[in-house]
């Protein structure tokens, strides 16, 4: 293998390792990846892990469970069973960066597969903010009720505020599926929250 090569090499993994590792974690691990006091956390893929071992640092992983530990090129090889070579071209197309040695269609192609990834890492973040902002307002419309159905004393109450037993039972379900539906049962339970919550 020639210098030239060997000196490419080693400028691309430099390039890789010195992204934030915890961007990387966050396109890479699957699951959530969540701050813990002054660290980030994520259940890691590599064993059956119940609770958070893996814990992100600024240049470095390691989880305390499987021991496993690296950097992100060493993170991306082991997720994806790829050679560190072929992980770090990965990663560096995910992220816009443009190879040592690589043609300017192919920095362009690399660049529009970054800026791809990244809208559709953003509107992931903004589609989850949307679906957690309206599960707290249903949870406070359902707590309202339940609180209103709790003070039903008489007869006349039960026929002032009867038909807010189906609205609770309508509520239970439709937080159910912000909790634990599919993707397009959250969005359609999202378009039918905007309803209720504008009446």
């Amino acid at each position: 293998m020639s210098t030239a090569i060997l000196t490419r090499n080693a400028d691309i993994f430099k390039l890789i390792k010195e992204l934030p590792t915890v961007e990387v974690a966050r396109r890479y691990l699957p699951g959530e990846l969540r701050r813990q006091g002054s660290r980030w956390v994520a259940r890691c893929p590599f064993h059956d892990d119940r609770f958070p071992s893996l814990v992100v640092y600024e240049d470095g992983w390691h989880c305390f469970g499987c021991q496993a530990h690296g950097d992100n090129v060493d993170l991306v090889a082991q997720l994806h069973n790829l050679r560190p070579m072929e992980a770090a071209r990965l990663v560096a197309g995910d992220f816009g960066i443009p190879l040592p040695g690589a043609s300017r269609e192919e920095q362009a192609r690399v660049r529009r597969r970054a800026l791809l990834a990244r809208f559709e890492r953003e509107l992931k973040e903004r589609i989850a903010k949307q679906e957690l902002q309206t599960y707290i307002r249903l949870a406070d419309l359902y707590r309202r009720i339940c609180d209103r159905l709790a003070g039903i004393r008489t007869e006349d109450d039960l026929e002032r505020l009867g038909d807010l037993f189906h609205v609770r039972e309508r509520l239970e379900y439709l937080l159910d599926i912000l909790l634990n539906g599919e993707p397009k049962e959250r969005a359609q339970v999202v378009a039918e929250a905007r309803r209720w919550l504008e009446c």
